[in-house]
């Protein structure tokens, strides 16, 4: 696991090409490319790339539901060897009394070459400040750009027949026509329609507002740079009245919006950005001005909203 943190050197070229991916996909999905999944391509077929994918995204919305409702961690994994389904291993004894292990020698003092660090300008060392490493937003002209591109590009990564796609998904679609989303998960019926149920179950309960969830939506899919997720997050917000000149304001200051809206809206943003850039401060101000449970349904929501965006981008689904 030590290794996993470093350069990988020992690791074999096709090892290393899918540990890349799952770092960029987590830390920069606005830099994911076609050169990404054509460089996986030679090492893997379009079904596991998408395996692959599918399992990153829903690691990254874990991590952001985790870290967002600051669960503690478990202190041994008693848990696990209760589970009697799952084989017990036998190379060591369960329940592990403490994740509290020693470090070895050889990596007691390894900088992480994977986690994003925050360099101390006065002593030039990593510090333990948290990072995002995330660009300015574009301006309106180049997000409108960026949209009609979406409009026009190929998927990455292929997409099931829209009749098979609808036998393999059931009852977890309408019916109405079916989104390119469904039907790249189409691919794996069993998971994929329980992905898609998750995705429709998040937009359809709770106690947020469909306008609020919209402008998450937004909020998300713009510090992700995915498109895909962006022109269905503007579509969702002119569906519920929204001019353009409302939903651009989503990119400013938030100025004109109301102090819960302001609060709501930087907890998505930072738990959107990374899973350990959200304060504490910042979730007590959400609180304060909402409630508790709505706080944790966004944190929830947001969390839907990582793993859709880096699918749907990565996958480079068209803009429908």
């Amino acid at each position: 696991m030590a290794a996993l943190d470093g350069d990988w050197a020992d690791a074999t070229p096709k090892d290393r090409a899918a540990f890349a991916f799952a770092r960029k996909v987590s830390f920069e999905p606005h830099l994911v490319s076609d050169v990404d999944i054509s460089g996986l391509k030679k090492h893997y077929t379009d079904l596991q790339i998408l395996e692959m994918l599918l399992s990153v995204a829903q690691n990254n919305s874990t991590n952001r539901w985790k870290e967002g409702a600051g669960i503690p961690q478990s202190k041994s994994s008693s848990n696990f060897s209760r589970n009697a389904e799952r084989p017990l291993p036998t190379d060591r004894i369960l329940p592990i009394e403490t994740y509290l292990t020693p470090t070895s020698e050889k990596n007691k003092k390894a900088v992480t070459k994977v986690t994003p660090l925050a360099v101390d300008p006065k002593t030039g060392q990593p510090s333990k400040d948290c990072v995002a490493g995330r660009p300015p937003l574009e301006s309106r002209g180049e997000v409108e750009k960026a949209l009609a591109l979406c409009a026009k590009r190929s998927a990455r990564l292929p997409l099931v027949e829209e009749a098979k796609a609808r036998e393999a998904l059931g009852d977890a679609v309408g019916t109405g026509p079916l989104s390119q989303f469904a039907r790249l998960l189409a691919n794996f019926p069993g998971s994929g329609k329980g992905r898609v149920q998750t995705q429709k179950a998040a937009e359809e309960k709770g106690h947020l507002t469909p306008l609020l969830k919209a402008q998450v939506s937004w909020i998300v899919a713009r510090q992700d740079r995915a498109w895909y997720a962006t022109a269905e997050a503007k579509r969702r917000l002119k569906a519920l009245g929204q001019t353009d000149e409302q939903i651009y304001a989503l990119d400013g200051d938030w100025s004109t919006f109301q102090p819960a809206e302001r609060a709501m809206f930087t907890v998505a943003r930072s738990l959107a950005a990374s899973p350990i850039v959200m304060t504490d401060a910042e979730a007590a101000e959400a609180v304060k001005l909402t409630s508790t449970r709505d706080v944790v349904q966004l944190v929830n929501y947001v969390t839907t909203r990582a793993a859709f965006d880096r699918i749907t981008e990565a996958a480079g689904l068209q803009a429908e």
